[in-house]
């Protein structure tokens, strides 16, 4: 009898131990997560195909088109986990979402954390500070939560969490609750000498801020001596290539690009312009073009100036 009495008190012992290990709070990135879905820290990054966000980049010296657009615009299947195609300048992730760990995950089909599969780590997003990110995605190096704030985002208070990396890279990106990243800075070697400012996004379907997707910028105070429409660089070209003009008188400008067909597929410009050169920046990222021949073409006040060819390579 007292033999069934100590071996209860054993097993009751073990369940108390058990259950208790099990209720601790977790740690990003811990193996030892609870099964239970993490709703709020996926906010830090809203994964949904359209989420479109459009920054203004500082850099030194300055970029002559300051504008970068970053979007999703598809997602797959891949080992049974949804990711989802974030196309930025010059570069394209498949990124998901661990709800269990809360982990902004990005495919790497060379390499991966210890404990994930074919995934690298973007961010913890649950991070409190302090938390300390073992197994970046871009490099060997960790990142840390070094600060967590309230910030006025589109006229709207959001609670921001600022990650950091200081060493032969410096790194610093804030991800706002509800709206993804709004600004990052970096450099090689430090101080940080490159910024991206989130000026505008579309997130859901809603409109923030300027989400204006193209950028103009007049080049040079001189008068050009003659209409000229240079050939787009680069070319071919995905996402986005550069078209520049020079006016040498003011007039109703229109930039218009043309499919093989001659259907007019975007407006670049239709608006009074004052004597001189432009450059302009063309995303293709909210047009639902396919890979091939396009036409571009200037005319001021009606009178058609030039026509260009351009190729989009996807």
């Amino acid at each position: 009898m007292k033999r069934l009495i100590s071996v209860n008190i054993i097993l009751l012992l073990s369940f108390l131990t058990v259950n208790n290990i099990i209720s601790q709070p977790v740690k990003p990135n811990s193996k030892n997560s609870p099964n239970s879905i993490d709703t709020i820290s996926a906010k830090y990054f809203p994964l949904q195909i359209g989420n479109t966000w459009v920054y203004y980049v500082s850099t030194f010296p300055p970029l002559e088109n300051p504008i970068r657009v970053y979007s999703i615009t598809r997602d797959t299947i891949i080992n049974g986990h949804k990711y989802f195609l974030y196309e930025k300048y010059l570069d394209s992730q498949w990124l998901r979402y661990d709800s269990l760990r809360g982990n902004l995950l990005m495919y790497s089909a060379t390499g991966s954390c210890s404990d994930y599969n074919n995934d690298k780590i973007v961010d913890s997003l649950p991070s409190e500070v302090g938390n300390v990110i073992f197994c970046q995605h871009l490099s060997t190096y960790t990142r840390e939560c070094v600060n967590i704030f309230n910030q006025n985002v589109f006229n709207e208070m959001r609670l921001v969490k600022r990650f950091s990396h200081n060493g032969l890279v410096v790194e610093h990106i804030d991800y706002a609750q509800d709206f993804g990243i709004i600004h990052t800075a970096s450099g090689e070697p430090p101080p940080a000498n490159s910024y991206e400012t989130l000026r505008g996004c579309v997130l859901n379907g809603i409109v923030y801020g300027d989400t204006t997707l193209t950028s103009i910028h007049q080049t040079g105070n001189s008068i050009p001596g003659k209409y000229i429409l240079y050939q787009n660089y680069p070319n071919p070209f995905n996402p986005e290539t550069v078209i520049s003009y020079e006016l040498p008188v003011t007039g109703r400008a229109k930039l218009i690009v043309y499919d093989v067909l001659g259907n007019e597929v975007a407006t670049l410009v239709n608006e009074t312009k004052l004597a001189g050169s432009y450059n302009y920046q063309f995303s293709t990222v909210n047009y639902q073009l396919a890979s091939g021949i396009y036409f571009y073409s200037l005319s001021v006040d009606g009178v058609l100036s030039d026509t260009k060819r351009m190729v989009l390579l996807k």
